[in-house]
């Protein structure tokens, strides 16, 4: 049979091309995954179809595919695969692609019954934002800010508050200020306009270099600042010193780089969050109704116009929160 994959060749050259996939031989440990729909992550994503592929430490030049949040339905499973069986949808890091194969001990996780499919899209989207604050020890209770309201700092204020933060949401456009406050935000301002050192603990997930400014006004004394984001990514070098001592001694400030989690699989014990149980924890929310990530999804696309999305992405639209592709069933 053949699959359909959305591969990068350059800057702005997304191309849909057809591969063979044999699945009529799956080995025994392996197992057969139908796409039914994929998420537009607006950092990573956008910035690799911009043509800064490799802003990334580690990530490979053109071409190459692109997307890493895919939902998908087993149809089929190996001889040896006990955990898994067809007809489960699961979560994983595979790119838009319309099908795939993979082994048993991939990072796949269940997406529970009733679970709404577009939401599930954005479960690693939204975990990013649970990595931010682990990283820096959230404690349930404290004041998050959440600067920069795209995908990722939209989600993180949803899960923000469904982990029990009083969060205050920062915003470029009162569009994407009323969506942050329809998520739980007991606050929400427009850039520049919060009052300062009102935060325990500021996620960062904007690029621009006067949102890194916004944050170090936001924190408190001994406040942290978690940077999702890659501070003046395409940007010139900024007029003002990021490590002002006015800010870093006069207070006390930690700011941590963030997004990571560990993928290997271990017993609680040993690590207490990996990835796979941050993604479930946020399936878990959703599936209590505390995560509504379904109404931050302002677009929904056939696989096939994906490039719309992204040149509406590129453009820079107010009125663009979480974009998704649907894939058709087989």
């Amino acid at each position: 049979m053949s699959i359909q994959r959305a591969i990068l060749f350059g800057a702005r050259d997304l191309r849909l091309i057809e591969e063979p996939l044999d699945t009529d031989t799956l080995q025994p440990d392996q197992i057969y995954v139908e796409t039914i729909i994929t998420a537009l992550s607006t950092g990573t994503d956008l910035g690799n179809y911009e043509g800064r592929s490799t802003e990334v430490p580690g990530a490979p030049d053109y071409p190459r595919p692109v997307g890493y949040s895919n939902v998908g339905i087993i149809r089929r499973c190996g001889s040896a695969v006990a955990q898994w069986a067809p007809g489960q949808r699961v979560f994983s890091l595979r790119p838009h692609q319309s099908a795939y194969i993979a082994n048993q001990s991939d990072p796949l996780v269940l997406i529970p019954e009733g679970v709404d499919l577009a939401a599930a899209s954005l479960a690693y989207l939204t975990q990013l934002g649970v990595a931010s604050l682990r990283q820096v020890n959230y404690q349930a209770g404290e004041r998050v800010a959440v600067v920069g309201l795209g995908v990722i700092g939209l989600a993180t204020v949803g899960v923000a508050t469904a982990m029990g933060a009083r969060v205050t949401a920062i915003a470029n456009s009162d569009f994407r200020r009323s969506l942050a406050l329809q998520l739980g935000a007991t606050q929400a301002y427009l850039a520049g306009d919060a009052p300062a050192s009102i935060a325990d603990l500021v996620v960062l997930t904007a690029n621009p270099w006067p949102a890194f400014q916004e944050s170090v006004h936001l924190a408190r004394y001994c406040g942290r600042i978690t940077v999702l984001g890659f501070p003046g990514r395409a940007q010139q070098p900024p007029a003002f010193n990021p490590l002002d001592p006015a800010w870093l001694y006069g207070k006390q400030l930690t700011i941590t780089g963030a997004g990571f989690s560990p993928r290997t699989s271990n017993p609680p014990h040993e690590i207490a969050f990996n990835l796979a149980r941050n993604l479930e924890l946020i399936f878990d929310y959703m599936q209590m109704g505390r995560l509504p990530l379904e109404k931050i999804i302002t677009h929904r696309y056939p696989w096939h116009d994906m490039k719309q999305a992204y040149e509406l992405a590129l453009a820079h639209s107010k009125e663009m929160a979480a974009a998704v592709f649907e894939w058709p069933a087989r």
